[in-house]
């Protein structure tokens, strides 16, 4: 059976299943072992879907929204190719430390309508263009942990956190381990528990013009 085709019978399944936050997977589970997968985003321009197909890839993860008032101008047009092609597919935040959690969280509940047959959303954690917190530590992960309650309330699935192994170590460890990791790491894999490894930014698919991220799910 084609993975994608198996990737589609396995969220049929998981939404029939109660509509009640599920628990988080411990790494392997999120997905098939080694699936293939890329994120997109308006940074990719127009994707030529028809050459996609032939490149391999099993799941996509669409940037959706980021902070609270912005929205990918591409994210509907991707979702709906990825989705009508068979993928895997999931939506993703960038989460802005500078702002409230409420107002982003809104942002990204409208712009991400379907809650039924999908990965869960993912919210993208990291420094790079990102802001001063406006909280405290302790204040800050308050923040977050909110908005994280707030999506798992809303899709009924344990966000994923996208991040590098610098976030992880100053904001995420210790703090937030029941969520599955998305890890960053183009050195080499990651030295701990993930879910999906981010391994390459520089990659080259067909159908994506210029460099793409790559993903793997864990072994």
């Amino acid at each position: 059976m084609d993975l994608r085709l198996t990737l589609f019978c396995v969220f049929l399944a998981l939404s029939a299943c109660s509509a009640e936050p599920s628990a988080a997977p411990s790494g392997p589970g999120l997905l098939p072992p080694g699936a293939a997968g890329i994120d997109l985003s308006h940074h990719n321009g127009a994707v030529n879907w028809d050459l996609l197909e032939g490149a391999g890839i099993d799941f996509i993860y669409l940037k959706a929204t980021e902070g609270r008032d912005w929205t990918d101008a591409d994210f509907q047009q991707n979702w709906i190719e990825a989705t009508r092609r068979g993928y895997a597919v999931g939506a993703y935040h960038f989460y802005i430390l500078c702002k409230p959690w409420e107002a982003q969280a809104v942002n990204f509940i409208r712009a991400v309508e379907v809650r039924d047959g999908t990965l869960p959303p993912a919210v993208d954690l990291e420094y790079a263009h990102n802001c001063k917190p406006f909280r405290d530590a302790a204040g800050t992960k308050a923040e977050l942990r909110a908005f994280l309650d707030r999506l798992e309330a809303e899709y009924g699935a344990v966000p994923v956190l996208y991040t590098t192994k610098e976030f992880y170590t100053d904001w995420i460890a210790g703090s937030f381990d029941r969520y599955p990791l998305w890890i960053r790491s183009v050195e080499g894999a990651p030295d701990m528990p993930y879910a999906i490894w981010q391994h390459s930014m520089r990659g080259k698919v067909a159908g994506v013009k210029g460099d793409v991220d790559l993903n793997r799910a864990a072994e």
